[in-house]
């Protein structure tokens, strides 16, 4: 049986700062949980603060060109105070597993991930309207 959560309980009550940093450095189901419960929450989390997907895709391609280090010397990662916070928090949990070309691919493959679920989820509300 699968549980559906609801939405305020992925936006608020998911750690998906954890869910980076053991799916990065864990392979098998902490790895799958980064890219299913904690994509999804780390979606619903950047639309909660106007986060869209264009921002954190150019945002993945810069983790994958200049690597973590260069990601979080960006003055402002996405637009807004908050968003920022946000999105820098899942940086530096990134960034707590060591720099490497792969970790830092894995996780620019997550953002991109992240980006695709708002990307499908704001198609699939238009389609309703």
């Amino acid at each position: 049986m699968t549980t559906i959560r609801p939405d305020a309980e992925l936006m608020t009550g998911y750690d998906v700062e954890a869910a980076i940093t053991r799916g990065l450095l864990i392979d098998g189901s902490p790895r799958r949980v980064l890219f299913s419960d904690a994509a999804i929450a780390a979606s619903y989390q950047a639309e909660a603060l106007s986060v869209g997907p264009h921002p954190l895709g150019f945002l993945a391609r810069y983790v994958r060109a200049g690597g973590f280090t260069a990601a979080l010397a960006l003055p402002e990662p996405v637009i807004g105070r908050e968003a920022g916070e946000l999105v820098r928090g899942w940086l530096r949990a990134a960034a707590a597993t060591g720099a490497g070309v792969q970790r830092e691919a894995l996780f620019a493959r997550w953002l991109a991930s992240v980006a695709l679920l708002i990307t499908l989820r704001r198609r699939t509300r238009e389609a309703g309207n």
